[in-house]
């Protein structure tokens, strides 16, 4: 059984369009240069142009979970499954899925992995080591 894979709306369309076509952007209003992923009015200002650019897919870690219990029988076999939210170094967040070897902890550093699922592609996220 393959994971689920959320249905775009009108205002989700851009972003998961991007995703499937193997890209990370971001769309940046045009009046007051605020960063959104999914977007019809800047929560910001009130416009309404925006301009598509490609994301860093790099950001940090702003909260997580670990799922020990699988609330879809997709993730009965992945066990356990974290996920968080994801600051993107651009500003928007997003909950993703996380991976990589060390534990997750709120600051760590990740880099965006695209994973394809059946004919769409999602956004997760990978633990990179710290340059320090």
């Amino acid at each position: 059984m393959t994971i689920p894979i959320p249905e775009p709306d009108l205002a989700s369309a851009h972003f998961f369009s991007a995703l499937d076509q193997g890209r990370l952007e971001v769309l940046r209003c045009s009046t007051c240069d605020t960063a959104h992923l999914s977007v019809l009015a800047c929560d910001v200002c009130g416009g309404s142009d925006f301009t598509a650019e490609t994301a860093s897919g790099r950001g940090t870690i702003y909260s997580f979970t670990k799922l020990h219990t699988a609330h879809h029988p997709a993730f009965t076999e992945r066990l356990p499954v974290c996920g968080g939210i994801v600051e993107l170094d651009e500003g928007p967040r997003l909950f993703a899925p996380l991976f990589g070897e060390a534990p997750p902890a709120i600051g760590a550093r990740l880099q965006v992995e695209l994973l394809p699922v059946e004919d769409r592609v999602i956004a997760t996220f990978r633990l990179v080591q710290s340059a320090e």
